[in-house]
């Protein structure tokens, strides 16, 4: 804890200690060490925080027992060991911290906050899935940004990856809090929509493109989108919609451009 002989009283009671522990552990450990006295529990054993002399907070591991009681089973003498775990615990926490980052880069897209296309896949099946098991329904939007490969060769790369991120700002203020959105690779996109008719689905993409098109920045690039809508009683998986509403992507595409169609 950083103390030396000189900087400790005279007489080191049991207070000396306790009164160091981190306010959140103190009453764990005085419920623990209080078990382990009363007879309720072999060992006393347990981690907190504790503070040193420095202020900071140090990790400690105690480990200990009671090895002798009088004839009314009151302690006499106790033995155990401290370890001062601070390092090792530091370390457990950082790698917890990047086991989170790593999580959170696997399930979403770094441009758009979207789902990744991992993620977007595995919550599309799970939706997919429920949907048919109770006999449900839900809507399938793409979308992709016409001429975007023009985007990029006209503007340079960082003009590209602005236009997708608005496109996912557009997407995220356009849909409710149950729909899935997610970045499906390049500068498509897919949208599943719950309990949801084309109709309405179509009114999403309408202001999906209305958000996209007037963001500030891209005014000069006079951005348009073009999309797919499919449902579930149109195909019998998750497989067969994305492909149904691709294949209407395309024949948006070959219509002209800057529109969202609903049927083949």
């Amino acid at each position: 804890m950083g103390y030396k002989n000189e900087d400790l009283p005279e007489d080191v009671g049991f207070e000396f200690f306790t009164q160091k522990i981190h306010p959140e552990d103190y009453e764990h450990v005085m419920e623990q060490m209080r078990a382990h006295l009363q007879g309720e529990m072999p060992v006393w054993e347990v981690k907190y925080r504790i503070q040193a002399k420095d202020g900071s907070w140090k990790v400690f591991y105690d480990r200990g027992k009671i090895t002798q009681r009088d004839a009314n089973q009151k302690p006499l003498f106790l033995s155990g060991i401290v370890f001062d775990v601070t390092e090792s615990e530091c370390s457990l926490q950082e790698e917890i911290q990047k086991a989170r980052y790593w999580q959170n880069q696997a399930q979403y897209d770094h441009l758009t906050q979207l789902y990744s296309r991992y993620e977007l896949e595995r919550q599309l099946n799970l939706l997919d899935q429920k949907t048919r098991q109770t006999k449900g329904s839900y809507t399938l939007i793409i979308i992709d940004i016409d001429c975007f490969k023009n985007i990029n060769d006209t503007h340079g790369h960082l003009m590209g990856d602005y236009a997708i991120s608005q496109m996912g700002a557009a997407i995220a203020n356009a849909c409710r809090y149950s729909d899935i959105t997610g970045r499906y690779g390049g500068d498509e996109f897919l949208i599943a929509l719950p309990d949801t008719s084309k109709e309405q689905a179509l009114n999403i993409a309408s202001r999906i493109q209305s958000e996209f098109v007037n963001k500030p920045f891209l005014s000069g690039l006079n951005p348009s989108i073009s999309g797919g809508v499919a449902t579930s009683s149109e195909a019998t998986d998750i497989r067969k919609m994305i492909a149904l509403a691709d294949e209407r992507l395309y024949l948006a595409k070959k219509n002209g451009r800057s529109q969202i169609v609903i049927a083949s």
